[in-house]
């Protein structure tokens, strides 16, 4: 599937040095959607509000999240309220240029759940896992081993003292 990007992208793309900038849905009880930019941004007819919140070491199997845990900050009584774990979590890459955030476009980069969470007196930093859900069979469940390679009829085994031969 190809598109046109649009000149903010281009100028994004183009520039020497870029920040991301990523959009987070989280499913508290009541679904919160904030950004790592210093001003809210709006994309998908969505509101996403500044937090101070900031994304570490994201890769397709985990991350971290950190939320400032500072006076006026609400993510302190939310964590506590509102247990993180196994709470579902989406981040998307927003693709913009540092001079207009309006009018740029999202990719989905992280799709799974919150896990356990550090509240220190400077930071709540929350761990994150891939998404179970998306799996067949829950996460600690073990599946049939699949073969395929077969010994030929009369191989032999040792096992310790004894011989298997196969059928």
């Amino acid at each position: 599937m190809t598109r046109t990007l649009s000149s903010i992208i281009t100028a994004a793309v183009g520039q020497d040095i870029t920040q991301p900038i990523y959009l987070i849905r989280m499913a508290w009880d009541t679904e919160v959607r904030i950004c790592t930019w210093d001003t809210n941004i709006s994309w998908n007819s969505e509101t996403w509000t500044a937090s101070g919140a900031g994304i570490k070491s994201l890769s397709a199997e985990r991350g971290t999240l950190t939320l400032p845990n500072g006076d006026g900050d609400p993510w302190l009584a939310l964590v506590n309220s509102e247990v993180p774990l196994d709470r579902v979590i989406q981040i998307y890459e927003h693709h913009t240029s540092t001079a207009s955030p309006a009018g740029s476009d999202a990719e989905l980069l992280f799709s799974g759940r919150m896990d356990g969470d550090t509240i220190s007196g400077v930071d709540i930093t929350i761990s994150l896992v891939e998404g179970r859900t998306n799996k067949g069979f829950p996460a600690s469940s073990i599946g049939a081993p699949t073969y395929n390679f077969l010994l030929p009829v009369g191989s032999k085994l040792y096992w310790g003292f004894d011989v298997l031969t196969v059928n």
